[in-house]
Formats: C-alpha cells, sequence, structure tokens
C-alpha cells in the first residue's frame, strides 16, 4: 500500500487558481510504500509527528490529508536532500480550474503521474 500524506492549498493571482500540492516522499522520487493495515495509518503518521485530518483510500493508495498542527519545518523539502532514502516534501502546482500544467508534466512518481496524483487529492476532499 501507498501512503501519501498531502497538503493541498488554492489562491487566486490575477484572476486565475493556483493549486499547491504538497506531498510525502522518499527522497523526492519515489512514494511511501508499506504494508499497513487501514487501522494503523493514522498511527503510522502520528509517530512520525504527521498528524492527519482525514484518510480516504483509493485504490492501493492512502490519501491522508495533513493536519495544520504538523511541523513541516521539522522536515526536508526535496530540494535539500542528496541522499533518496530520505522522506521529503516534494511541491507540485496547477493553474486554473481545470488543473492544467504549464508545461504539461509527463513526469511520474512510483508509476503514478504527478497530475493523477493531484486529480486523486482534489476529488478526495
Amino acid at each position: 500500500m501507498i501512503l501519501l500524506p498531502y497538503i493541498h492549498k488554492t489562491s487566486v493571482v490575477n484572476n486565475m487558481s493556483v493549486h499547491t500540492f504538497t506531498i510525502l516522499t522518499v527522497g523526492g522520487k519515489e512514494l511511501w510504500e508499506d504494508d499497513i493495515k487501514d487501522e494503523s495509518v493514522k498511527e503510522i503518521l502520528e509517530q512520525n509527528d504527521i498528524f492527519i485530518e482525514s484518510i480516504k483510500k483509493v485504490g492501493d493508495i492512502y490519501l491522508c490529508k495533513v493536519a495544520q498542527k504538523t511541523k513541516l519545518t521539522d522536515f526536508y523539502k526535496w530540494n535539500e536532500i542528496t541522499d533518496s532514502s530520505i522522506f521529503c516534501w516534494r511541491t507540485l502546482y496547477t493553474f486554473g480550474d481545470n488543473h492544467s500544467w504549464l508545461p504539461h508534466p509527463v513526469e511520474s512518481i512510483s508509476g503514478y503521474l504527478y497530475k493523477d496524483i493531484c486529480s486523486m487529492v482534489i476529488k478526495a476532499q
């Protein structure tokens, strides 16, 4: 199973919606995969100081909306690491209400396109 802690924020800049997605990754290149049971997701995250507002399971992914009390500054950002095994936050952006990308990313993480991950997050809310 994949644990996908995320933060999604929307702002308006020059009459255009800008969506910011911050997701927890391993080394900025992989999603967090673990053999877990439904009831232990929140416990595992809280043991790692990641507090959750809600959890929604979509296929083999646990979409975990991160609570504001989680201190992101206690974690690395993906551009601060050199070791690909370190957990870190990676930020993605989409523009407009149709969530288009400029430019359109074809990059994927753990077999999922970034645009598909963002779409899952939006649908989960």
